[in-house]
């Protein structure tokens, strides 16, 4: 049985294909949280359709969260940022 050549098979014809890029908005979306939190690399991963953060001070060991939206990003943002703190009672008032 014979199989025709196709796009990815030795021998077959080179098409040209247009580059696309996938998820614009939620890829604009991480820019500007990576914008407004200068404490985090901010990014959303095409392959993984997950938002990153990385921490970029000196914590004690590589922090990074992940999450499907940027509002759950940020709230594990936040919640990364309090460390061991972030177990205890939420009626702590925090002032900067």
């Amino acid at each position: 049985m014979s199989r025709e050549a196709g796009r990815h098979r030795i021998g077959g014809p080179v098409v040209r294909v247009e580059p696309r890029r996938w998820d614009l908005a939620k890829q604009a979306a991480a820019c500007q949280v990576d914008q407004m939190e200068p404490a985090w690399f901010v990014m959303y991963g095409v392959g993984i359709r997950r938002f990153v953060a990385i921490a970029v001070w000196n914590a004690p060991s590589p922090l990074r969260v992940e999450a499907a939206t940027v509002e759950e990003l940020r709230d594990l943002m936040r919640e990364a940022e309090l460390g061991p703190l972030a177990g205890l009672d939420r009626a702590w008032a925090w002032v900067a």
